[in-house]
């Protein structure tokens, strides 16, 4: 059992998760057997809401306990009385449609629960320290570093970062593991790729050779069983005590071996440590609507809270990258597994089913890539929802035999999760039903509304914002979730129609945007938007000549204002902005000297990527700006680690105390493996990388609204004419044609 140092009484897990349980079933009983009048009832909402507002500036664990307890109570009232008075049964096409709202709200009430459990505590882990010196109780490490069909330079950067890693050089190897490389990809029958598959194959070769050292490159015949295959293959030709397994793209700090091994040494059952993914560049949401930096990142909920409180419960698990596994446990079980298209999840599963440990090092230490365009995104979430929604089908955690109870509980809600976009799409369009057709999907009156909905929604903006301020504001997972439900909700069902069906589909990475365009995933959003908007005249309407309904009204209404919020958004999100850059900057804060011929500044890097450097002298420059700008120059950089680096580039553009440069000879390996080191090295920048900012509720609701009101006209004027010319071309080509053959077909006839 895992103690913490601090919290109520130091519970350990067993005892806190009786009392939640407890808490459950008892509150819930409680509030069946004492049934009062509406008033009551909004009386007894608005002292539990009070409690929540009250206690809300006060971050102590029994606090959080607290409105925890106090949230789940006021969404087991308004479900116990969702469920008993609000479903229509007046006929089987109203039912229909009510159940159906009703499951999606059960749904969000499930995962709400299953996240106050996984939200009670959070297991902060410390960092045990290893001596590199002794290097003979120091395990042997392998790193792999899959790859399919990723730009080769994408996959250079992370493995020459790997070969720089802070830890004995004879105690580690690195492979790059290529699955683009494969007999069966060199000879593919398709001319065209079949070249391009072993140019590129060739290329990392080649690159394998210039770097030398501990740098190795593996294939295999077949490309079989995907990413899970292509380790396996790699398990059986390497024999590295510890697997540290990077995505191509997952470039890694130095320090990374030395502040993972050491969870190795202290716990002989431990399987796996995970660290965060973390990425130097915007997802496409982000960067199409330009919050990249300005708030949490859409990541951070998950490795920064979720995943502590899954290792609290010991069910942190695999998450395919940025992390290091056991050897001896990975072939107890045959390798990494492969019966579903998240082979890390389910490998975590499998081995935490035989009674073994995992940890979760919350220290940021790899920079990848997210993807760059939304296409790609969906691609990827795809694979996810699918790869989850396999496991709880397959592999169902209740029923996986080995695994302790409030284990069960934490894999059921990281695969049960993955159903959001059945729920989102229904929320996004019950609305249009009851506001176009009347359909009775919610049956209930304004007081009704006023003592079970409102309380409810309050209850649960605020607790979520006590818990995850810091790593999302409100109404951004709504957002998320929103966007991709559209498209991730045919993945889903073609899971449960075939759960063995889905295969293992590559993630887009490296890709170079050089024109603004419009996401092909653009219409159904659009065209929902446009929907929604129409029916506000009808909820005039309705208000007007029902007015019986006007309690449902007023749900709906407030329901629909937000969807239509989301999916202005959305409409901008569509609107792929150009990213012409090879290389993203990374902040920084290392002194820095700059010598300019017989020259010399001192100061501090704003920023560096591989191909240039931002520096703020401590010196004016005024009167040195003719001998600065588009000089030759070297930096002589002293990191926060007291290591420094001579690089040298050109000055682009310099004022009166800024320069800017790019750095020349990056050709030379042996300057880019320097110039990797300079600027991925670091674990510590990322402590100012993401500055995270909180938000309150109001905050968060006005930001999305000027980001919607302020980029909204220009994105929908874009769609507009992109799809008028869409509807334009299938009439007159495709309608038009087939009238056409129709005409000429019945002329002849005649």
């Amino acid at each position: 059992m895992i103690f913490l140092d601090s919290g109520i009484l130091k519970e350990n897990k067993e005892k806190l998760a009786k009392i939640f349980v407890v808490f459950l079933f008892s509150v819930y009983g409680l509030f069946i057997i004492a049934q009062t009048s509406t008033l009551n009832q909004l009386i007894i909402s608005l002292l539990l809401v009070g409690v929540i507002l009250f206690l809300f500036k006060k971050k102590t664990e029994y606090v959080k306990l607290i409105i925890i307890l106090t949230g789940i109570f006021i969404t087991l009232r308004y479900f116990y009385w969702r469920t008993f008075n609000t479903i229509n049964t007046d006929n089987p096409i109203n039912f229909m449609l009510s159940f159906l709202l009703y499951f999606a709200e059960f749904y969000s009430i499930l995962i709400a629960l299953l996240g106050g459990f996984i939200a009670l505590r959070l297991l902060e882990r410390k960092e045990v320290p290893i001596t590199l010196e002794d290097k003979e109780k120091l395990p042997t490490v392998d790193i792999f570093i899959p790859t399919y069909n990723e730009p080769v330079d994408v996959v250079k950067i992370t493995a020459l970062a790997a070969t720089a890693l802070d830890y004995p050089k004879e105690k580690f190897k690195v492979y790059i593991l290529d699955d683009g490389g494969t007999k069966q990809k060199l000879n593919d029958p398709d001319i065209k790729k079949r070249e391009e598959n072993r140019k590129r194959a060739q290329a990392l070769k080649d690159f394998v050779k210039s770097v030398g050292g501990n740098l190795y490159y593996l294939t295999r015949e077949k490309n079989e069983h995907a990413k899970a295959g292509n380790i396996n293959e790699a398990l059986k030709k390497t024999k590295g005590d510890l697997i540290l397994i990077l995505d191509c793209d997952h470039i890694p700090t130095q320090d990374f071996l030395r502040n993972t091994v050491g969870f190795f040494l202290k716990y002989p059952k431990l399987f796996l440590v995970q660290t965060p993914h973390s990425f130097q560049n915007p997802d496409p949401i982000e960067k199409n609507l330009e919050i990249f930096r300005k708030i949490p990142t859409e990541n951070d909920m998950f490795y920064k809270f979720i995943q502590k409180g899954l290792d609290f419960w010991s069910s942190s698990f695999f998450c395919g990258s940025a992390a290091v596994l056991r050897r001896k446990y990975l072939e107890e079980i045959g390798g990494i597994q492969g019966q579903t298209i998240t082979e890390d999840a389910e490998t975590a599963l499998e081995l935490h089913s035989r009674g073994l440990d995992s940890a979760y090092y919350g220290k940021k230490m790899v920079y990848g890539l997210q993807p760059e365009t939304f296409a790609s995104f969906i691609v990827q979430r795809s694979r996810w929802a699918q790869g989850m929604v396999q496991i709880f089908l397959l592999k169902n955690p209740l029923f996986k035999r080995g695994l302790k109870w409030y284990q069960k509980i934490s894999y059921i809600n990281s695969s049960f999760f993955w159903f959001f976009g059945i729920a989102r799409a229904i929320f996004l369009l019950a609305p249009v039903f009851f506001l176009f057709f009347g359909a009775k999907i919610y049956d209930a009156s304004l007081d009704e509304v006023l003592a079970y909905a409102v309380p409810h929604f309050i209850a649960s903006v605020f607790v979520a914002n006590y818990l995850y301020a810091r790593v999302r504001w409100n109404f951004f997972s709504e957002l998320y979730e929103a966007l991709q439900s559209l498209f991730i909700l045919p993945a889903i069902l073609s899971v449960l129609l075939n759960p063995r069906k889905p295969t293992f589909k590559v993630t887009p990475k490296g890709e170079n945007l050089e024109e603004e365009f419009l996401s092909p995933f653009y219409k159904p959003i659009y065209i929902l938007f446009n929907i929604t908007l129409i029916s506000f005249f009808f909820a005039i309407y309705r208000w007007i000549e029902y007015p019986d309904e006007r309690g449902t009204i007023v749900v709906v209404l407030f329901w629909q204002t937000f969807n239509f919020l989301v999916l202005a958004l959305g409409v901008i999100a569509m609107r792929e902005k150009p990213e012409r850059r090879r290389a993203y900057r990374i902040p920084a804060q290392d002194k820095v000297f700059v010598y300019v011929g017989s020259l010399t500044f001192s100061g501090r890097i704003k920023d560096v990527s591989l191909t240039g450097i931002w520096v703020e002298t401590d010196q004016d420059l005024t009167h040195y700006l003719d001998k600065v700008r588009d000089a030759n120059v070297k930096f002589l950089i002293k990191d926060i680690r007291g290591l420094t680096f001579s690089v040298e580039g050109k000055v682009v553009n310099a004022n009166v105390k800024n320069i800017r440069a790019t750095f020349v000879n990056t050709e030379d390996i042996n300057f880019f493996r320097k110039l990797v080191e300079v600027v991925y090295a670091q674990s510590t920048k990322w402590e100012y990388f993401i500055p995270e900012k909180e938000a309150s509720p109001f905050e968060s609701l006005v930001f999305l609204t000027k980001l919607a009101v302020s980029n909204f006209t220009e994105a929908y004027k874009k769609a507009t004419i992109e799809f008028i010319k869409e509807i334009r071309q299938f009439v007159f080509q495709k309608l038009g044609g087939k009238v056409w053959d129709f005409l000429r077909k019945e002329l002849k006839r005649i």
